[in-house]
Protein backbone atom coordinates (compact mmCIF):
# COMPACT_ATOMS: atom_id res chain seq x y z
CA UNK A 1 0.00 0.00 0.00
CA UNK A 2 1.53 3.27 -1.14
CA UNK A 3 0.29 6.25 0.88
CA UNK A 4 0.66 9.81 -0.33
CA UNK A 5 1.29 11.49 3.03
CA UNK A 6 0.78 15.01 1.72
CA UNK A 7 -2.67 14.15 0.39
CA UNK A 8 -3.54 12.35 3.65
CA UNK A 9 -2.35 15.34 5.69
CA UNK A 10 -4.37 17.76 3.53
CA UNK A 11 -7.51 15.63 3.93
CA UNK A 12 -7.19 15.21 7.71
CA UNK A 13 -6.26 18.81 8.61
CA UNK A 14 -9.79 20.29 8.37
CA UNK A 15 -11.03 17.66 10.84
CA UNK A 16 -8.44 18.29 13.58
CA UNK A 17 -8.62 21.53 15.61
CA UNK A 18 -5.59 23.79 15.05
CA UNK A 19 -4.46 23.78 18.68
CA UNK A 20 -4.58 19.98 18.81
CA UNK A 21 -2.71 19.64 15.51
CA UNK A 22 0.07 21.93 16.72
CA UNK A 23 0.31 20.07 20.04
CA UNK A 24 0.51 16.70 18.26
CA UNK A 25 3.18 18.05 15.91
CA UNK A 26 5.31 19.32 18.80
CA UNK A 27 4.84 16.08 20.75
CA UNK A 28 5.71 13.93 17.73
CA UNK A 29 8.80 16.00 17.00
CA UNK A 30 9.92 15.74 20.62
CA UNK A 31 9.47 11.95 20.65
CA UNK A 32 11.42 11.43 17.42
CA UNK A 33 14.23 13.77 18.50
CA UNK A 34 14.48 12.20 21.97
CA UNK A 35 14.63 8.71 20.50
CA UNK A 36 17.28 9.84 18.00
CA UNK A 37 19.48 11.12 20.83
CA UNK A 38 18.93 7.94 22.86
CA UNK A 39 19.67 5.74 19.82
CA UNK A 40 22.90 7.61 19.18
CA UNK A 41 24.38 6.68 22.55
CA UNK A 42 22.68 3.32 23.30
CA UNK A 43 24.67 0.27 22.12
CA UNK A 44 22.79 -2.78 20.94
CA UNK A 45 21.89 -5.09 23.87
CA UNK A 46 22.95 -8.74 23.79
CA UNK A 47 20.67 -11.15 21.95
CA UNK A 48 17.97 -12.44 24.28
CA UNK A 49 18.20 -9.39 26.54
CA UNK A 50 14.93 -8.07 27.93
CA UNK A 51 15.99 -4.58 26.73
CA UNK A 52 15.97 -5.64 23.06
CA UNK A 53 12.26 -4.83 22.58
CA UNK A 54 12.63 -1.31 23.95
CA UNK A 55 15.84 -0.85 21.95
CA UNK A 56 14.02 -1.79 18.72
CA UNK A 57 11.11 0.57 19.49
CA UNK A 58 13.47 3.48 20.20
CA UNK A 59 15.38 2.83 16.97
CA UNK A 60 12.16 2.64 14.94
CA UNK A 61 10.86 5.90 16.40
CA UNK A 62 14.27 7.52 15.83
CA UNK A 63 14.12 6.38 12.19
CA UNK A 64 17.55 4.88 12.75
CA UNK A 65 17.60 2.06 10.24
CA UNK A 66 19.32 2.90 6.97
CA UNK A 67 21.27 6.13 6.81
CA UNK A 68 22.46 6.60 10.38
CA UNK A 69 26.12 6.23 11.29
CA UNK A 70 25.27 3.28 13.53
CA UNK A 71 22.61 1.77 11.25
CA UNK A 72 24.44 -1.55 11.15
CA UNK A 73 24.02 -1.68 14.92
CA UNK A 74 20.23 -1.90 14.53
CA UNK A 75 20.42 -5.05 12.41
CA UNK A 76 20.61 -8.45 14.09
CA UNK A 77 24.09 -9.98 13.96
CA UNK A 78 24.79 -12.25 11.00
CA UNK A 79 25.37 -15.90 11.80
Amino acid sequence: MNIDWQQFYTAIMPIIPVSLASDLTVLGTFIVASCAVAARFWPRPAEGSRWMGLYNIVNRLAMNSRHAANADDTQPPKR
